[in-house]
């Protein structure tokens, strides 16, 4: 599921999707099915602002020098890529790690079950370390959550230089956008930053659990 969403991800794939049903659906199996698929992919805003414009540019002859002019102007003025809401990637993201951790809990809770009742050292010893790993698992969700917010807004090509953000350390426009949410979540210099201390303060937490649990 993880390498699948993964591959949805880099290539693109999740604004082809047609209809969405919460009980699934087979794959077309024949040709005529795939181009009812097809059919209903033309009506979507993906296609009509993606592929038709390109393929009108490629397919029109002579003419695509100037469709195709038209249309670099149409991106440059006021065309629009359409994206899935980077508010429905963090809700997909969370609802995937969500999964994940149930799954991982329950396994552990039948490889690792609880130790006997005479193990009283163990397990104020594990009181402890408990005390410290939720915050952490806490940390680290919020950190991955971030990702989500780094990959709808493109954020990773923003800055590619750590630890400074090109030549400063935090960019003037962190705080142009407002109101508050949609500064931390649509601001790209923002939601950069934010995700890089969280995945410092992750990495640190991480260690000191490491370092306190070795006992």
């Amino acid at each position: 599921m993880v390498v699948l969403g993964g591959v949805t991800r880099l290539t693109r794939s999740g604004l082809s999707m047609n209809d969405w049903k919460f009980t699934g659906s087979l794959s077309p199996l024949s040709e005529e099915q795939w181009l009812m698929e097809f059919d209903k992919y033309k009506q979507s805003l993906e296609y009509k602002r993606t592929l038709c414009s390109l393929c009108t540019w490629c397919w029109a002859g002579f003419d695509w020098l100037v469709d195709g002019k038209k249309w670099l102007r149409g991106t440059e003025s006021g065309y629009v890529q359409p994206r899935v809401s980077l508010y429905r990637l963090a809700s997909h993201l969370t609802s995937a790690f969500g999964i994940y951790c149930g799954l991982l809990w329950t396994s552990l809770s039948v490889v690792m079950p609880e130790p006997p009742a005479g193990s009283m050292v163990w397990i104020r010893e594990a009181a402890k370390i408990k005390r410290l790993a939720l915050p952490v698992g806490f940390l680290i969700g919020i950190t991955a959550i971030s990702e989500a917010f780094i990959a709808g807004n493109d954020a990773g090509h923003a800055y590619n230089t750590f630890p400074k953000m090109g030549d400063t350390w935090i960019q003037d426009d962190i705080f142009s956008m407002k109101p508050l949410l949609r500064k931390f979540c649509e601001n790209t210099s923002t939601v950069q930053l934010d995700h890089r201390i969280l995945a410092t303060a992750t990495l640190l937490s991480i260690g000191t659990l490491w370092r306190a649990s070795r006992g």
